[in-house]
């Protein structure tokens, strides 16, 4: 809802007017079922199916205004193992740092592991906090400026099934390795 995570930009969201509700982005990723339908039939498909199962409130909400955008092929795949070959979030260049999904963090890595929303706002509040480090290195010569750095709130542990999940899976796979079988996706 980036009404309420941009509060700065009202002007911008609202034209100048009084707020009317709230801003709602959404995205598919690997759309294709949804991105044949109509623009009316995914708005219909959020509103009324999607969005009140995880929120029981927007069953009443009322759209007023709507922008559906298709960009088929725009996700970048990743393939199994390309994880040392991306770029890395800090870079040999003082001024010039790296962020999005597909960024290392190195030190500063986090629990978003996957290619989500959710790692590439990590990784750009990881970017900024980075630059702020940088210059407080260069300018402490006295400058007096103090910037500071974005707290990145780490995500919880995992839960204990999807723990032991995870040690079953291992084990099993690790049991199939020697018959070339531990990976039914990669060959």
């Amino acid at each position: 809802m980036l009404d309420q995570l941009q509060h700065e930009n009202e002007v911008q969201l609202w034209g100048g007017e009084e707020p009317k509700g709230s801003v709602l982005a959404c995205d598919f990723y690997n759309g294709g079922a949804v991105g044949c339908l109509s623009d009316a039939d995914i708005i219909s498909l959020l509103m009324d199916e999607l969005l009140p199962a995880a929120v029981p409130a927007f069953a009443q909400a009322k759209v007023l205004d709507s922008h559906v955008v298709r960009c088929p092929g725009a996700v970048t795949w990743f393939s199994p193992g390309s994880f040392a070959s991306r770029p890395p979030l800090e870079t040999q260049i003082p001024n010039v740092v790296c962020a999005g999904d597909w960024v290392r963090l190195g030190a500063r890595e986090h629990g978003s592991k996957g290619l989500c929303q959710e790692r590439a706002f990590v990784s750009g509040l990881e970017a900024g906090n980075s630059l702020a480090r940088r210059v407080l290195a260069r300018a402490k010569g006295g400058s007096g400026k103090t910037l500071q750095e974005h707290v990145v709130i780490p995500v919880r542990a995992d839960e204990t099934q999807v723990v032991v999940g995870r040690a079953a899976n291992k084990a099993v796979m690790d049991a199939l390795k020697p018959f070339g079988l531990d990976s039914p996706w990669v060959r």
